[in-house]
């Protein structure tokens, strides 16, 4: 579920970015057809989605905290599973990368839904671990707690 609550969060700044760019593809040849080339830009926007993506996940798991904003909402945090200490930026953006591999293929056609299909078992896997440890918590060597 906090995952759900971080994808609305993050559609809105790639929802801004992703209109500029297509907004700026669009040609008028004259004639009244209208064309677009999103060759290059698609790829910038994959990985501007990513940048941003990383970024998000990578710092705010990552910190001290260790909560992205609908972690915060659902009272949870992710820790080490040794120390319970932060996990740092490089391992939490492991971890989200390992959770959600669509943040780097998610434009290739058939790449991109084998990854999606992937997240969603991935993001059911902790119901069948005794430990209740994701694919990306044991990747990253994390855990999940409550914090309220």
């Amino acid at each position: 579920m906090a995952i759900i609550i971080d994808g609305f969060i993050l559609f809105v700044p790639k929802a801004i970015i992703g209109a500029i760019v297509i907004t700026s593809t669009v040609h008028n040849n004259g004639n009244g057809i209208y064309s677009t080339h999103l060759g290059l830009a698609a790829v910038v926007i994959g990985i501007v989605f990513a940048v941003i993506d990383l970024a998000y996940f990578g710092y705010l798991n990552g910190s001290p905290k260790g909560q992205t904003v609908g972690q915060m909402a659902l009272g949870i945090a992710v820790r080490d599973e040794v120390t319970g200490g932060a996990i740092g930026t490089q391992r939490a953006a492991v971890r989200i990368l390992v959770l959600e591999p669509a943040i780097i293929v998610g434009w290739l056609p058939v790449i991109g839904l084998l990854a999606d299909l992937y997240t969603i078992v991935a993001g059911l896997s902790p119901l069948w671990d005794g430990r209740r440890q994701g694919f990306h918590d044991k990747v990253a060597k994390t855990d999940v707690i409550k914090v309220r």
